[in-house]
């Protein structure tokens, strides 16, 4: 198991936020095509890829981690 260095946690962060960046970006342009959409498929499709971006920038915006409860 690796240790924690100031280093590595600061390296963790700014990948966390590039991260999050990404997810937020993609969210908002599934929003924008959601409503830009001329098909409801294409505004429910629109709308479910930008609801996931949202779940996961919100997950890794809080540190979440699946075995947390383990």
């Amino acid at each position: 198991m690796s240790e924690h260095t100031p280093g590595a946690d600061e390296g963790r962060d700014i990948e966390r936020a590039r991260i999050v960046a990404y997810l937020a970006f993609h969210e908002h342009s599934a929003r924008a095509k959601a409503t830009a959409a001329q098909s409801d498929e294409s505004r429910i499709y629109q709308t479910t890829i930008a609801n996931a971006m949202q779940a996961m920038r919100e997950a890794i915006e809080g540190g979440f981690h699946w075995k947390a409860d383990l």
